[in-house]
């Protein structure tokens, strides 16, 4: 902030911020809006600013890892009808893990509000995220020798995790936690806090409690905050070029698998190819997050070896060409079959459409059998000019045990039923997901 705020000017400057990044952002207002809400001050703040707003729900997460959590539930729900905006509560059912508790929770949390939002046609998810989480998720990754996307920390907004169509926005990222919970005092709210927060076997924790005395001025929660953002700008110009680096470099093919000349590795600046290197990672097999830097610079250096001999990361195969790189999914990674559904997706890669009657029908990877199935039944694919491991790797149609269709190929024995599967792009007009 660049002036002090009185705290009667507390509500009045947060709903101008608020609304200001919200527009930049391009959400509306007065479309349908989800609030991440834990009954933390946070959470609590912006669904409270945001209580006008006549489409807003605000969704809580019954995790089931603490006796308090469903009265914790109960407490934002009895807030939301006194405050007059809709609430819901989403329940984590099923055996919880016994290892990485906290990562675990949080994907059960997006994947529970991501699925209601989806149910319910919202498109826009908002979270609480503030100037002293920015700050922590820097030094968290500092720790863990990230570049520039992963010290870029959090964006403003970007995709929920294998959620396309949800766009998870973070508007308070220049707002400071003190600012908020003052709001809360101001206006009478009290808030949860919870037990987990003060446990300091946790990265998170330990990091806070060291922005809370730091031993130099340079580690302030500003400063780090605004470094974040400036790494945010680095990192967007890195994207622009590794996007002009797939343009040109990666011939995409088909069966789902592409070709990477070698003069390509050398045609960018490094980073810009690692970068896309991570790209097609991700897209191969359909994660959300790229391979640890390091791994990808062991995959640039072999490639450049001529003793090159191929090589298998973050379940994508590259082998070594006359010309260049075959890159694949790996075999052994796709997941096993499931039924064919009109609307559903496979692999996390391939999106399905389907008309007619679908049942019994699955879809899965072709493997060795299914190609010896395929050459008997289509002799004339014997001669394709399609490399050996990118065809087995494609999705194929199968009834029992039995090859019926190769949806990416256009052969088909199915009389009354037309398939179609759309691959998620390998280029995308910008980058959200992923981090160094």
């Amino acid at each position: 902030m660049r002036r002090l705020i009185d705290m009667a000017d507390i509500a009045a400057y947060l709903t101008q911020e608020l609304g200001g990044r919200l527009q930049a952002l391009g959400v509306s207002l007065d479309g349908p809006l989800a609030v991440a809400v834990s009954g933390g001050p946070d959470s609590l703040a912006l669904a409270l600013l945001l209580k006008d707003c006549p489409l807003m729900t605000a969704l809580t997460v019954d995790h089931g890892l603490r006796a308090e959590s469903s009265h914790e539930a109960e407490y934002v729900a009895g807030l939301s009808m006194r405050a007059g905006f809709r609430h819901e509560t989403l329940r984590w059912h099923g055996d919880k893990p016994n290892a990485n508790l906290q990562a675990e929770a949080r994907v059960a949390r997006y994947r529970l509000m991501a699925d209601w939002c989806r149910e319910n046609e919202v498109s826009y998810l908002l979270t609480a995220h503030h100037q002293e989480d920015q700050a922590e998720t820097l030094l968290l990754r500092l720790g863990r020798g990230s570049g520039v996307y992963g010290l870029a920390a959090m964006p403003e907004i970007s995709e929920v995790p294998g959620y396309e169509d949800i766009a998870l926005v973070r508007p308070l990222l220049a707002i400071s936690k003190a600012l908020l919970r003052n709001y809360l005092l101001n206006a009478g709210v009290e808030w949860v806090e919870d037990p987990s927060n003060l446990n300091s076997s946790f990265e998170r924790v330990k990091v806070r409690q060291f922005l809370q005395s730091p031993p130099l001025d340079g580690y302030s929660v500003e400063r780090l905050a605004a470094t974040a953002r400036r790494m945010r700008r680095s990192r967007e110009a890195l994207e622009f070029y590794e996007r002009q680096w797939l343009c040109v470099s990666v011939m995409e093919r088909e069966p789902a698998y592409c070709f990477l000349s070698y003069a390509s590795l050398a045609a960018a600046p490094e980073d810009v190819v690692l970068r896309g290197l991570a790209a097609i990672c991700r897209q191969f097999a359909g994660a959300d997050y790229t391979p640890r830097m390091e791994k990808l610079e062991r995959l640039l250096d072999a490639m450049r070896d001529d003793a090159f001999a191929g090589a298998t990361l973050s379940g994508t195969v590259f082998k070594p060409d006359a010309e260049g790189v075959i890159i694949c999914r790996e075999l052994s990674s796709c997941v096993e079959r499931s039924n064919v559904q009109d609307g559903s997706d496979w692999d996390n890669r391939f999106e399905i459409s389907a008309i007619g009657d679908t049942r019994g029908l699955e879809i899965g990877v072709l493997g060795d059998d299914g190609w010896k199935q395929a050459v008997t039944k289509w002799p004339d694919l014997r001669g394709i000019s399609v490399p050996h491991i990118a065809r087995l790797v494609q999705p194929g149609i199968f009834d029992a045990q039995q090859l019926r269709a190769l949806p990416l190929m256009g052969y088909s024995d199915l009389k009354d039923v037309t398939l179609h599967l759309s691959r998620k792009p390998l280029i995308r007009s910008k980058n959200r997901a992923g981090s160094d």
